[in-house]
């Protein structure tokens, strides 16, 4: 859930949380199953939904791809700025042209920003993490390769 305010003014209440949580775990759950689980009529659930949805609570419904999906492998790339010029929002359009960047987060300490990559092979996540590297105002670029999921929500 992101915080961000409802159309009525307020947080979402302990009902939306219940709702946001379901589709967390299954965003394909029918409206009736929604319904049923949260104690609303179908119209309500599907007003809340909208609702959500208006506001920016729910951005978008996507796919997480699984373990049956073959060989995806993932990577967190930790990256340092070299400059107090550089900032996340002037690396975004270089980032965005490729499509192995599946997240980027600013973060505090001493790393500047935190990537997460998936790619094919290993080879595909280092060509990305050096080409990532070559970047202007990027100092350093770790890679810490992921193993295996224990929780992925």
């Amino acid at each position: 859930m992101t915080g961000r305010m409802t159309g009525t003014g307020k947080e979402p209440d302990a009902v939306d949380r219940q709702l946001l949580g379901l589709l967390r775990e299954n965003a394909r759950l029918p409206l009736v199953a929604l319904a049923a689980e949260i104690g609303l009529s179908r119209s309500a659930t599907q007003e809340r939904l909208k609702r959500l949805e208006r506001d920016g609570v729910i951005e978008r419904y996507t796919v997480r791809l699984g373990a049956g999906t073959g060989s995806v492998n993932q990577a967190w790339l930790s990256v340092r700025f070299a400059d107090k010029e550089t900032t996340c929002e002037k690396l975004l359009p270089h980032l965005r042209r490729f499509p192995e960047v599946r997240m980027a987060h600013s973060v505090a300490g001493p790393v500047d920003l935190m990537l997460l990559l998936e790619a094919a092979s290993p080879a595909a996540i280092a060509d990305v993490r050096e080409a990532v590297n070559r970047l202007p105002g990027i100092a350093n670029v770790e890679t810490t390769m992921v193993l295996r999921s224990h929780l992925d929500r």
